[in-house]
């Protein structure tokens, strides 16, 4: 890998970097959140409500949205959406992105939102009368999925390998 093109793709990592932290850091402030004001917000709840089956249909939410998470990274790093040559908006001049850091950006950060998303679910089946258990869980597998799709210099190298063998 050249040492420019290894540059600019340091700097475009480093940017998804800090996104990817604080998607974990807002995991964090969803659990403290529940903790502190939970229980006042949850006593005001008809008991009839049936939170078991918006339980199980929101699991069943977590695996489509971790499979839709997979499928469009996937579809998405591959090229395959589009026939053209991908041309990002860039409005700042002075930090041109490469189109491919620009393409990896954008796959990421629709797999990571996903992922952030099922987090998001369980803070709501908490608020809805859930217990911490279901909140932890939910949690949980926001965290993995967003630890396992956190973006990677090595992914980043083989997809421009890849380019580069294909001509484009």
């Amino acid at each position: 890998m050249e040492e420019t093109g290894r540059a600019d793709f340091e700097k475009g990592l480093k940017i998804l970097w800090i996104i990817w932290a604080a998607m974990l850091g807002f995991l964090l402030i969803y659990v403290f959140i529940c903790h502190q004001v939970g229980e006042d917000i949850r006593g005001n709840m008809n008991p009839e409500f049936p939170i078991r089956l918006l339980k199980n249909i929101l699991y069943g939410a977590v695996i489509v949205t971790l499979l839709c998470a997979h499928f469009l990274r996937r579809f998405m790093l591959t090229g395959r959406f589009s026939r053209s040559e991908f041309k990002p908006y860039n409005p700042d001049s002075n930090f041109p992105q490469p189109a491919l850091v620009a393409k990896y950006t954008v796959a990421v950060l629709v797999s990571l939102a996903l992922c952030e998303g099922i987090g998001i679910y369980g803070v709501v089946l908490f608020f809805l009368g859930a217990d911490l258990k279901t909140l932890t869980l939910f949690i949980a597998i926001s965290a993995l999925s967003i630890f396992f799709y956190r973006p990677k210099m090595e992914e980043l190298e083989r997809l421009a390998m890849n380019m580069k063998r294909q001509g484009k």
